[in-house]
């Protein structure tokens, strides 16, 4: 009788370990430092009246499944904050520095809404970066030279904000760029000819 019982605590044990491990095929578990970040930009971004974008962002279910949150593996790959239909009101707040944390980041986009502030310079930490659109918004201050160290950027996009100043040398030679589109800002000076360099 005693033997019995060992044996079905034991294929109870075996059931609740195949759970388990089914359980972590299913989804992976998200980096804790993308994690950590995703919830600092939650914090300085809100809805606009009429917007429920940032809904579905609730810490205690799967960050991967919050809306414009996309991820491979365990990391945040994509971000596309806010909703670019026309006529969304879209997100206000502005963007956190932490946006730096997510290193496997290859697409960042906040369109539209009425995102303030200046550029957090903790962007050009994103080495992967290639697709940066930050339009119809009003980003104020100047276009940071540092997002010349992005040298895997094909697209930027700050167009229809505040900004103002020239344009950094160093985003000029960026080698991969090949979409800038800048306009309806306060920019001034001098717009030298994007020279790709190898």
């Amino acid at each position: 009788m005693a033997k019995q019982g060992r044996m079905h605590v034991g294929s109870y044990a075996l059931l609740l370990v195949a759970l388990f491990q089914c359980g972590f095929l299913g989804f992976a578990i998200l980096d804790p430092v993308d994690f950590l970040a995703l919830q600092s930009i939650r914090k300085s971004l809100h809805d606009l009246p009429g917007s429920n974008f940032l809904a579905s962002w609730d810490f205690t279910s799967d960050p991967c499944n919050f809306a414009g949150v996309y991820c491979e593996s365990d990391r945040v790959v994509a971000l596309n904050l806010g909703d670019p239909r026309a006529g969304s009101p879209g997100l206000t707040g502005r963007i956190d520095s932490a946006i730096g944390k997510l290193s496997a980041l290859v697409e960042l986009s906040i369109v539209p809404g009425r995102i303030y502030g200046s550029l957090p310079v903790s962007i050009s930490q994103l080495k992967g970066l290639r697709f940066l659109a930050i339009s119809r918004n009003f980003i104020s201050g100047n276009i940071p030279a540092t997002l010349g160290q992005l040298r895997s950027l094909k697209t930027l996009d700050l167009s229809y904000n505040q900004l103002t100043g020239g344009i950094p040398r160093s985003i000029e030679t960026l080698p991969e760029l090949t979409n800038v589109i800048l306009c309806h800002n306060h920019l001034s000076g001098t717009i030298h000819r994007f020279v790709p360099t190898s």
